[in-house]
Formats: structure tokens, sequence, C-alpha cells
């Protein structure tokens, strides 16, 4: 199934949001490490996720997709549905890398990964966050999108590391528009 990309102009200028691809994965694994939130053993997670996630294509377990400024890779973010649940969806990455971070990248991102959601009947995105200093900036970009914490686990990841889980909903007549 072809996506359309989000809107230029929602993308920001210059920015084109396509399906992600193999070729893709050492700019995903450069970036994962340059930002320098995730660990070494989330950054691996994320690279068995990617490969399986380009194996599936957007049928899969994990559609995934990626941004560009000027032919160049600038991010990526990786979805999917959510087993045994009817129409709700996980965001498990995204990540943009610091030399392209603050353009509105993450945002377009995001939207495609939204539309791309809605587009196969979803009607709520969940994602999960480390409740560290580390991903404030990260937190701060879900709340301005919209997504509400709606739960925390203690101690989740490691001591003193909790888990905060996020939402975002649409009401179920909008899921199909």
């Amino acid at each position: 199934m072809d996506v359309a990309p989000v809107h230029p102009r929602a993308a920001g200028v210059g920015v084109n949001v396509r399906v992600l691809r193999p070729d893709d994965r050492p700019a995903v694994a450069e970036a994962l490490v340059a930002c320098g939130a995730f660990t070494e053993e989330e950054v691996r997670v994320a690279l068995e996720v990617l490969d399986a996630g380009v194996e599936g294509g957007l049928d899969g377990d994990y559609p995934m997709f990626a941004a560009e400024v000027d032919g160049r890779f600038a991010g990526y973010v990786c979805v999917g549905h959510t087993p045994l649940t009817r129409s709700t969806w996980h965001l498990y990455w995204i990540c943009v890398h610091p030399r392209a971070q603050g353009h509105g990248i993450g945002r377009a991102l995001q939207a495609q990964a939204e539309a791309f959601v809605r587009s196969r009947g979803g009607e709520r995105v969940v994602l999960e966050t480390s409740a560290t200093a580390a991903y404030a900036r990260a937190r701060a970009f879900y709340a301005a999108a919209g997504y509400a914490v709606v739960g925390r686990i203690p101690d989740f990841y490691r001591p003193g590391d909790d888990c905060l889980v996020y939402c975002r909903a649409w009401p179920a007549a909008s899921a199909s528009s």
C-alpha cells in the first residue's frame, strides 16, 4: 500500500517523508547514537526492530518512515499495531539526528505516522518513555503534540528510572477521515 507523504508545508521546507528503506540502516544507527539519549542496548534493539520493519514493510509488524532534507537522512519513526487490540497502535521509536533537530522533522514524522495509523483504522497511539532527565526533551515533544500521560510504572527500566505511558486518541468517527 502506498502512503501519501505529509504535505511539504506541514513537514517543513525541504522535508520529504517516505517509507524507510534497507539502505537507511547505517544512517538510522548513526542518528540513534548521535542523539545521545539511547543506551547501547536500546540502539541494538532499535536496529533489530528496524530490520524486522524493513522486511515486513508497511503491512508488517513495524511500519517505518524516514525523513530526509535535501536528499539526506534526517530521522525516522516506527509504529505498530498493538497485538490483541482493535484500534490501538504503539509508537515504538522516533529519532531525529541532532544536526536536524529543531526544524519540524520530528513533527513531520509524527504526522506521517499518525496519518498512517488513522488510514489503518487506528483510534489511538500509545508510547512509553523514560522519566529521567535525558528524556525531558522527548517528553516535552510528546506533550506539545497532544499526548497525555496516562500511567507511570516506578523503577520500570532500572531503579530510579520510571516508565511514563502516553496516549493520544481520536474520536472513532474521525479515524476513517
